[in-house]
């Protein structure tokens, strides 16, 4: 066999491994998303193979291409499609959306000042989750006026609500990828972003507005980045009028602008933020900050204060709580202590990123992803506010941490819940609930801050365009 030949067979053998992966990847998740139970050790699994497999296409394919976009694209667009097509397996979030939004459509109300209790008539009200339906909205103005929108278009028809909400996100996450293939002609970095299972295919059947959030930051960034730092300002304001932690985004992008001696872009974009903010809120201003001022907190599984949780409370991530959101001394204090937290590593960990950033994206990246990393209240899909501003092609090992810690606390999620003291407990519920999340919040640290090369200077498929 010549020469030729044994390369032509080696190349075969090389594409039908990574399309194994591919399918393993894809196979994984669809199950994850379409017969994996909200908690079972089955679901744990699924998001394992789905991580791993992924994750390990998505590095083979950033030292060498093999896999052509096509096949990526018909990859992700399955998983999207099984995704909008299953009903909310991971979450009931897009129902507490359908809520607030016919408050205003139907009821004729302010989801600020009322709860969804209060309509005890209405047909979606059983679908809330119970820990919700005695909440105001604690989502911006512009996501429930976005609510009101799929209210008035579903009617009662909650398979219509459903869509719309699963659509609009699958729409989004789109548009994200579009985005970063633009600028990086990578199939890996469509791998890396798409078929993170927390990013895609569960934000996705969850219809998340998280993924409002993540587009916005991204563009926000490219805009600051091409020196128009009034639309920076504005798409940050946009985000935080769906949720205000989006305001973490800034304080990377004024940062990053500050190091660079872009002192008055820095202030134009602060303004520009404020006064979309300004506009947003100001009718609902004193019902929404008495919502947001009065927030019950509670720890989650994915937050690296659970273990401490569960160490004094014995709560399981408020899964043993006969109320997980009612006042608790102890949660309070977490809460406290996760804000300074956050706080600290956004700005510790921003500025040493900043540094050596060659563009906005990834210091407004660095300084969102606090959040997900310290925060006491934090969720997998919450990883699509920063992700998209760390897929460029090639990651590094601030990009792989973040991407890696959406899928441990998805997992942590799906675990079942384990009485303390007992094998699954130990062998299961500390190594993925209580042990990874703070070691991946100092690996995070550690990673932003430590000296190396400029991001100018390492490797990367970036195309400006």
């Amino acid at each position: 066999m010549n020469q030729v030949a044994i390369r032509a067979e080696s190349e075969a053998r090389t594409r039908i491994a990574r399309l194994a992966l591919l399918a393993t990847c894809v196979v994984a998740t669809i199950l994850l998303v379409v017969v994996g139970a909200r908690h079972s050790s089955l679901s744990v699994l699924y998001v394992l193979v789905a991580t791993a497999a992924g994750g390990v296409l998505a590095m083979l394919e950033t030292r060498r291409r093999v896999l052509g976009p096509q096949v990526v694209v018909a990859a992700i667009a399955i998983v999207f499609a099984a995704a909008v097509l299953t009903p909310p397996r991971t979450s009931n979030d897009l129902w507490s959306y359908t809520m607030y939004g016919r408050m205003v459509s139907v009821h004729g109300v302010s989801p600020y000042a009322h709860t969804p209790h209060d309509f005890l008539g209405d047909p979606f009200l059983a679908r809330v989750s119970p820990i919700w339906r005695h909440r105001a909205s604690v989502f911006g103005p512009l996501w429930v006026g976005w609510s009101a929108v799929g209210a008035t278009v579903a009617g009662n028809s909650a398979l219509a609500s459903r869509l719309f909400f699963q659509l609009t996100a699958a729409g989004i996450a789109t548009a994200v990828l579009v985005l970063v293939w633009r600028r990086t002609r990578s199939p890996a970095a469509l791998i890396w972003l798409g078929l993170q299972p927390a990013f895609g295919a569960v934000a996705v059947n969850g219809g998340h507005n998280d993924l409002v959030i993540g587009l916005a930051i991204l563009a926000a960034a490219l805009a600051v980045s091409g020196r128009r730092a009034i639309w920076a300002g504005v798409a940050i304001g946009v985000a935080a009028l769906v949720k205000v932690t989006a305001l973490l985004a800034l304080v990377g992008i004024v940062i990053w602008l500050w190091r660079r001696d872009r002192l008055r872009a820095a202030l134009v974009a602060v303004a520009a933020c404020a006064a979309t903010l300004v506009v947003g809120y100001l009718p609902f201003i004193a019902d929404a900050s008495h919502v947001l001022s009065g927030a019950d907190h509670t720890v989650t599984a994915g937050s690296p204060w659970n273990g401490l949780a569960d160490l004094v409370l014995g709560s399981d991530a408020g899964r043993a709580f006969a109320h997980p959101l009612a006042p608790n001394d102890f949660l309070e204090a977490l809460f406290v202590a996760g804000a300074a937290t956050l706080v600290i590593v956004a700005l510790v960990a921003g500025w040493a990123v900043a540094r050596r950033a060659r563009d906005a994206r990834r210091p407004a990246g660095t300084t969102t992803a606090a959040y997900t990393m310290a925060a006491e209240y934090s969720f997998p899909w919450y990883c699509a506010w920063a992700l998209p501003c760390f897929a460029d092609g090639a990651p590094d090992a601030l990009a792989w941490i973040v991407w890696i810690q959406g899928a441990v606390m998805l997992a942590a999620l799906k675990l079942t819940t384990h009485p303390n003291g007992t094998i699954g407990d130990i062998l299961v519920r500390w190594p993925v609930a209580y042990l990874a999340t703070p070691l991946l919040l100092v690996a995070f640290v550690v990673a932003a801050v430590r000296p190396g090369v400029t991001d100018a200077s390492r490797p990367s498929t970036i195309h400006l365009r």
